[in-house]
This record gives structure tokens, sequence and C-alpha cells, in this order.
């Protein structure tokens, strides 16, 4: 038999070991919540409906995989950290990076992007490589994994709130180059009547994708990752962004390839 002290100390293991055990599973019963941000044609938040690619790819992914879910728009730096430390909580689109990979489960990939620089159209800075625009100060936007990549390297990065603002600065030169998605730096020159011609130099791609909470649970993951895969294989995701523009890496499921 246990003595009194002995039975405390069994009923408090039991009740830390509880604790701790709900504490890295997710609790399937709630729907997922996905973050996402202002980034248009990707996804622009309505006052009645909610529109994008981005948009269309969720509302296909989920009703495949069976999930509830509900979509919310917050700046992409609090997206990535409710995401890393809240249960049931995915961002997107995000770009993959080896900094970044192991703090999310990721689903992907739902976009390939390639970025370039551009400059005003009254102060034109041709630049051969990327290591021309090293004297020059760039735009980005809070949580943009091209800033975060441009300015580990050792640049002069300036970073807005939101994309759209950095058209503003570099046409005021208050900033002497805009580093961009390309997709999405032409709808906001179109939407602002703005042409500031091709980019000095288009630099980087790279994989953009769902980064979710690393508790979300394999039934949950398998089934959006299976249903992502079939959209691909179907051709859905290659209407769905020929439609906005955007082009996607398909040809590993047989879709025919973009890049």
């Amino acid at each position: 038999m246990f003595g009194n002290k002995s039975l405390h100390q069994l009923v408090f293991i039991a009740l830390l070991t509880l604790i701790m055990g709900k504490s890295s599973i997710a609790d399937t019963s709630k729907p997922l919540t996905v973050v996402t941000f202002q980034q248009a044609p990707f996804a622009v938040e309505g006052d009645i409906k909610d529109s994008g690619l981005i948009v269309e790819v969720l509302d296909e992914l989920f009703r495949r995989a069976g999930i509830e879910y509900h979509m919310v728009f917050y700046p992409l730096k609090r997206g990535m950290a409710m995401s890393e430390n809240l249960d049931n909580h995915c961002v997107l689109p995000i770009e993959r990076s080896q900094d970044r990979e192991t703090n999310y489960r990721w689903v992907g990939p739902v976009l390939i992007s390639r970025y370039g620089l551009f400059s005003s159209d009254s102060t034109s800075k041709p630049l051969i490589t990327l290591d021309d625009a090293s004297k020059y100060s760039i735009g980005s936007f809070l949580g943009s994994g091209v800033g975060e990549y441009l300015e580990g390297m050792g640049y002069n990065v300036e970073f807005t709130s939101n994309a759209s603002l950095n058209l503003k600065k570099v046409q005021r030169n208050r900033i002497d180059l805009w580093a961009s998605e390309l997709v999405s730096a032409n709808w906001i020159m179109q939407q602002n009547k703005v042409d500031l011609g091709e980019p000095e130099l288009v630099f980087f791609t790279s994989l953009r994708a769902m980064a979710c909470n690393k508790n979300l649970d394999n039934s949950r993951y398998n089934a959006m990752q299976s249903s992502l895969e079939d959209m691909y294989k179907d051709g859905f995701m290659h209407r769905v962004a020929t439609k906005y523009g955007a082009r996607l890496l398909t040809a590993q499921y047989g879709v025919g390839a973009s890049f």
C-alpha cells in the first residue's frame, strides 16, 4: 500500500503528465483558424466577401479535405506568431526557408513566387546582379521572407506594414528600390494606375506554402496535403493560378510546368 506522501506524489505526476499531454495534442474537434494577410491578388479582405487566389484555394482544399475552418486577416508577422504558438492555427502564403522550416508543419506548395526589384519610373537604377543593389535602400514589408533574406544578406531594407505602401515610397524616392513578388507588384500598380515598368532585376524564386502549428494532427495534415495534391492533378490549381496571372510548380503533378 502507498503512504499519503507517496500517493500525493503519484497524483501530482499523473496530473502533470495529463497537462503536458494536453499541451502537445491539438483539439481536433475545433475548426482550424487560417490566418492570411492583405496581398492582392492573392488575398483581399472584403466588406461582404473575401476574394483572391488564396481564398479560392482554401475554399476548395478544405471542402475536399472535409475539415471545418475559418479565415482571418492579420499582418503577416502576427499571423506567423499565432500559427507558431497556437494549436489549430495555420498561416499562408509563407515563403519556406531554412530558418522557418522547423517551426511549422507545412502543407504545400500552394504557390511559387518570383521576386524583383523595381525602381521609380523617373530614376531608373539598372542592375546586373543583386550585389549591384547593395548601395541602395530597399523597401519590403514586415514578415516578408524575401525582405528578411535581403536584410540577412546585409542589404539596407526598410519594412512597412503592408506591400502597397512601398509603391508610394519608391515613387516619392523615399526608398531607392521596391522588392516585391511580381504578380502582386503588377496588381498593386494597376490598382494605383502606376506603371514602373519591368523590374530592374528578378533575383529570387521561392516556394510558398501553408505553415501550420507543429501540433497539427496527422489525420488533418494528411487530408489537407492529399487534397492539395489532387487539386494539382485534376487541374484546379492551374486554372485558378491562370485566372490571377500567377504561376505554379505543376510539373511534378503531371499538369505541365509553369517554371
